[in-house]
């Protein structure tokens, strides 16, 4: 098996080109308007400081503001863009882009441990639609609802750590045709091995039976998360999370019930996932000594990597063209998919069709896909080469065009070191 991944959870995201309507009246109105509807996150980061004096339509400006808030990691920043276009540009927004930022709004107060807003905002929204479209729908927006109402009265979290890099130690263990990357994670005494993963969006993924172990404390149920199906998993709390030297207070924990299925091929306790790697800003995937590293001072570094849904892309570079891949370090071998096959058809021509069992929340499902001896790549500021890379024969499903898979832990493990930097949104490797 390539893959078990059973802690996706999806959110109703906003993406960029839902095609603006407001009247262009400047040069600058008119290409951030452009940059805007294309979807080119890392463009419009480039573009918006020369363009941003001279923008006279505010709903652009503060679109852009809010995107790049979100995008690179600045929910804070995103904040005030958003409640202004909510308040003041309705109009001009038309109401399919108004529900989008409004769905966003709710997802970064989420972030910002506002809990008692994001559930309120979240609530608003789903009235809206529960009668008129299936919960497959707009079940994200269940999610921040009850998230938010069921941790209302919990403090948001936040991090205590020395003024020094704290070092951890590294498993690298294999796992059907990849491996994962785990960490010892100390809650209420307990000291267990967590994945690494940086595609797990919210919170920590536990199992039932860890929850019990630990004593976790379990505030709500019927949370709905997606992996190969929509599903509902339980809500716990927990004073502190150590790892290390490391203490993260009033983490939250998503409680996946038993599944025979998965069990039985993939066995887990816990996934540590981007809430911590927020919080901590840095983390090095030091492979030459078998340790993860928490710098106190992050590096510098320029962009390659962005948020969507809360969980990082990254922008590669393969056969002298962009790519933008989904970087998920809880995924035991990197894969392509029906986007890559779409863009670069001669990459997969005569090779030969086989099946792959993916796997993940609800089950286990069978799939065609082709196998690309050697996948060549510019990322993280290297020449990479990773091998047996699976390019799944689905058709190209939503989100950027230039989107076409997951890198996993067989790219972390293909440098020394991996650095990856929240801060700035950015991975470096030598």
């Amino acid at each position: 098996m390539k893959r078990l991944k059973p802690w996706s959870v999806l959110l109703l995201f906003v993406m960029l080109g839902w095609g603006l309507r407001a009247p262009a009246q400047t040069p600058a109105d008119v290409r951030l308007g452009e940059l805007l509807n294309s979807g080119e996150l890392f463009q419009l980061r480039d573009e918006y400081p020369r363009l941003r004096d001279s923008v006279s339509i505010r709903m652009l400006d503060l679109l852009a503001r809010s995107q790049l808030g979100v995008g690179f990691n600045r929910p804070e920043e995103a904040a005030p863009a958003l409640d202004s276009l909510l308040r003041f540009h309705q109009e001009e927004l038309g109401a399919e882009a108004t529900f989008s930022m409004a769905s966003l709004r709710a997802m970064n107060l989420l972030n910002l441990g506002l809990y008692a807003a994001a559930g309120a905002a979240a609530g608003d929204l789903v009235l809206v639609l529960e009668h008129s479209l299936p919960f497959e729908s707009y079940f994200g927006l269940v999610f921040v609802e009850r998230i938010g109402k069921a941790l209302a009265d919990v403090p948001a979290p936040g991090l205590e750590r020395p003024h020094r890099t704290v070092t951890v130690p590294l498993k690298y263990e294999a796992v059907g045709r990849g491996h994962h990357y785990s960490m010892p994670v100390e809650v209420n005494g307990h000291v267990h091995d967590f994945i690494f993963d940086t595609g797990c969006s919210f919170g920590c993924f536990v199992s039932e039976r860890y929850a019990e172990e630990v004593g976790l404390k379990v505030v709500a149920d019927s949370i709905p998360v997606s992996g190969m199906t929509v599903g509902f998993v339980k809500l716990a709390t927990a004073d502190s999370l150590r790892v290390g030297e490391l203490v993260y207070r009033h983490p939250y924990f998503l409680v996946a019930p038993p599944d025979p299925e998965v069990d039985a091929e993939f066995a887990f306790d816990g996934v540590i996932g981007c809430d911590l790697l927020r919080a901590v800003g840095e983390v090095v995937v030091d492979n030459e000594t078998g340790v993860f590293r928490f710098p106190a001072e992050p590096s510098e570094g320029e962009p390659d990597m962005y948020l969507s849904g809360n969980i990082p892309h990254v922008r590669i570079e393969y056969a002298g063209s962009p790519l933008e891949l989904i970087f998920d370090t809880g995924n035991v071998k990197s894969d392509l998919d029906g986007g890559f096959a779409q863009r670069f058809p001669e990459a997969v021509a005569g090779l030969a069709r086989h099946k792959t069992r993916h796997g993940g929340f609800g089950g286990i499902g069978e799939f065609e896909a082709v196998t690309l001896p050697e996948f060549r790549i510019r990322a993280a500021g290297r020449d990479v080469v990773l091998h047996d890379t699976e390019v799944l024969c689905n058709e190209a499903e939503g989100g950027s065009l230039l989107s076409a898979g997951s890198l996993g832990a067989d790219f972390v493990r293909s440098f020394r070191q991996l650095t990856i930097n929240y801060r700035q949104m950015f991975i470096r490797g030598r």
